[in-house]
């Protein structure tokens, strides 16, 4: 996972970047991102103008003060990517299972590939 400074809410926060592989068919764009430790409610997901926005805060994992070593990071996730109007906004799809973000953009009818036929004069 990486980590990095990004600038949200008017100050720099470090936060998790969170591994992602994307994947195309013809019809939608398939994102698949690891973010374990996030429940459901804690996610944000939004789209604005051609950005795709995603955020999610982490809780702690156990009370501070009884923590005698820890390599564990309550740091919150962020992820932005920059889509084209080839999205359609009214047709995206999240589901968040054991850890996995699975999103599904889907294309609009205008640029999906479509088939010519063809007319045969005599």
């Amino acid at each position: 996972m990486i980590e990095r400074k990004v600038p949200m809410n008017g100050a720099e926060q470090r936060v998790y970047i969170p591994l992602t592989d994307i994947y195309e068919t013809g019809d939608l764009y398939s994102l698949k991102m690891e973010m374990p430790g996030i429940k459901k409610e804690n996610l944000d997901i939004v789209i604005d103008e051609n950005e795709l926005r995603i955020t999610a805060k982490r809780g702690s994992h156990e009370e501070k003060e009884n923590v005698k070593y820890s390599e564990y990071s309550d740091r919150d996730y962020y992820r932005v990517f920059k889509i084209g109007y080839d999205v359609d906004r009214n047709r995206v799809d999240a589901n968040l299972d054991k850890g996995v973000l699975t999103l599904k953009l889907y294309k609009s009818e205008e640029v999906k590939p479509k088939k010519i036929s063809i007319n045969q004069a005599n």
